[in-house]
C-alpha cells in the first residue's frame, strides 16, 4: 500500500462520525470557486454549425451563486482570450479560478 493509499484511509477512519462542521474544521472551508468553460454551441440539429461559448459557473462555498454563457464567440482564438480575460478578473476578487473545456493549450 502506497504512503497516499495508507493517509486516505485513515482520513476516511477519522471522517465516520463526525459532523460536516467537524469535517470543514478538519478538511477546511470551501473557498470562492469559479470555473470558466470554452465550449461548442451547436446552432443546428445537424451539429455542423456552431459558435465558442464561454460560460461561467460560480460558487461561494458550497453555494451556487452561478450559471450561465457569458459571450460567443465566432473564432475559437477570441473566446479563449475572453475566457482569460475573465479568469483574471475572477481572480482579482478573489477566486480560485480555472478555465476549462477546449481551451488547449
Amino acid at each position: 500500500m502506497s504512503g497516499g493509499d495508507e493517509f486516505f484511509r485513515e482520513l476516511m477512519a477519522d471522517a465516520l462520525g463526525k459532523s460536516p462542521e467537524e469535517l470543514s474544521g478538519i478538511l477546511g472551508e470551501a473557498g470562492n470557486v469559479c470555473d470558466i468553460f470554452v465550449q461548442r454551441v451547436y446552432k443546428d440539429e445537424s451539429m455542423k454549425q456552431f459558435n465558442w461559448g464561454v460560460s461561467v459557473v460560480r460558487f461561494e462555498g458550497d453555494e451556487l451563486v452561478e450559471s450561465s454563457t457569458y459571450a460567443e464567440f465566432h473564432k475559437w482564438s477570441l473566446a479563449k482570450k475572453y475566457a482569460y480575460a475573465l479568469a483574471e478578473f475572477f481572480k482579482s476578487r478573489g477566486y480560485e479560478t480555472h478555465v476549462k473545456g477546449e481551451v488547449g493549450e
